[in-house]
């Protein structure tokens, strides 16, 4: 009897695909999804400068529409104290393609600038590569703010 219901054509056709939608929507509801309007997503890397200095990278990216807002802060600071030698800031645009990384385009002190991440997949531990030789480049954290 059943099965008779769900071989009708009826049934098949819109019966099934409304209650696999509603549960589909109402199974995940209450989970945040990350890569809303305002979430920011953030990376960082630190790399030997040299003789006790340590150079760092900062990426702070928003999604906004299609593409992205960043931020990009780099420099150096002393190894063992901690201590801001230098800090260059940009502001720029990213975007985030089918690939498997996030490029982005920003401007520090009139000069423009490029940086690529690579993603792997759910890894928090990703490389990254800066044109700019005063920002770090090599592996660093990401994180979504969580």
């Amino acid at each position: 009897m059943i099965s008779a219901i769900f071989d009708h054509p009826v049934t098949r056709l819109i019966v099934v695909p409304l209650l696999t939608a509603s549960y589909v929507a109402t199974s995940h509801a209450d989970e945040p999804t990350f890569l809303q309007r305002g979430d920011i997503w953030h990376y960082g890397v630190q790399a030997s400068g040299g003789r006790g200095v340590t150079r760092y990278a900062t990426i702070e990216a928003t999604p906004a529409g299609v593409d992205w807002t960043v931020k990009v802060t780099c420099g150096t600071h002393e190894a063992r104290t901690g201590k801001v030698l230098s800090r260059h800031v940009g502001q720029g645009t990213s975007e985030r393609g089918r690939g498997t990384g996030l490029g982005g385009t920003y401007v520090v002190e009139g000069v423009r600038q490029n940086f690529i991440i690579t993603l792997r997949g759910p890894e928090l531990d990703v490389p990254a590569q800066f044109t700019d030789s005063r920002c770090a480049s090599g592996i660093g954290q990401l994180s979504t703010g969580d």
